[in-house]
């Protein structure tokens, strides 16, 4: 978009009330990249997104069960403090069978869990709490939901400089698609959200409207309850944004993410611990 054209009423909204939300919330995400085995630390690339959730009295890694598969082809990485690369010991805990076409499991989630050392290094906003979400949210025709993600291309290393990681994450609020949409994607509204995609909506970290290349590598990051919004007089009566969901794939016209209830009834059943003792 050129500086000359005028911005629309939702490029308006957009920049003035998500992007103080969308900055915030954005420190508790990643990219994932990886270094395919038997290949030198210049075939680092990027391959989704992530973030970083603390729950049960521990810290996990989230990101789609795509992205985390990739492990089989080598070793992945996520950027953890000052930039720094950082591969997770042990093994991600996925839905779906590996050996299968991705395309099968359509709830598409993984994580794994940061060990203590690591995780007692993370800023208080580098992750997300059970303070931050909410489990009753439903989508409606007035629902909104920030999105927020690293695009592959936009975050590729440079082949010469690999571990010089560029910074081009990206956000944007839109609208829930209609639920008699939802069959189109082969989801269900009680799992899964489908919120639609503008390109006109998007925002880099530096508070700017662009057009991403691709939306390829948002796969993994976290997806937020924003407002209702019917008219401009909603926007008074603003909360602050409450993660819902997962981003799992993205189309022409929309996103689709899975439902955080589903991941956090992963996790509980795996540390086998009591729902209800999350930590702070």
């Amino acid at each position: 978009m050129s500086e000359d054209e005028p911005k629309s009423l939702s490029q308006v909204e957009n920049e003035l009330i998500v992007r103080p939300f969308a900055i915030e919330l954005l420190r508790a995400t990643r990219p994932v990249y990886l270094i395919p085995t038997d290949r030198p630390e210049t075939a680092l690339m990027a391959i989704g997104s992530g973030f970083f959730l603390r729950y049960l009295n521990r810290t996990f890694f989230l990101t789609a069960s795509h992205v985390a598969r990739e492990s089989q082809q080598g070793q992945l990485f996520v950027p953890f403090i000052n930039e720094t690369l950082q591969a997770f010991g042990g093994r991600f805990f996925h839905t779906g069978d590996w050996s299968k076409p991705e395309a099968d499991d359509r709830i598409d989630l993984a994580f794994i869990e940061v060990s203590p050392e690591l995780a007692i290094q993370l800023p208080r906003d580098n992750y997300l709490t059970c303070e931050q979400w909410t489990l009753t949210d439903s989508p409606g025709p007035h629902a909104h939901y920030l999105l927020l993600g690293w695009p592959a291309k936009r975050n590729q290393p440079h082949r010469l400089r690999p571990y010089k990681l560029p910074r081009a994450p990206i956000s944007f609020l839109d609208a829930a698609r209609p639920t008699s949409d939802y069959q189109e994607y082969g989801i269900k509204p009680r799992t899964h959200y489908a919120v639609n995609f503008d390109r006109k909506r998007v925002l880099d970290d530096q508070r700017k409207v662009i057009s991403p290349p691709a939306l390829r590598g948002l796969s993994g990051g976290p997806c937020f309850f924003f407002h209702r919004y019917r008219a401009r007089e909603d926007l008074l009566r603003l909360r602050t944004p409450q993660l819902v969901g997962l981003i799992i794939e993205q189309h022409r016209d929309a996103v689709v993410a899975v439902r955080l209830s589903i991941l956090l009834r992963l996790i509980t059943q795996q540390f086998d611990t009591p729902p209800g003792t999350a930590g702070p």
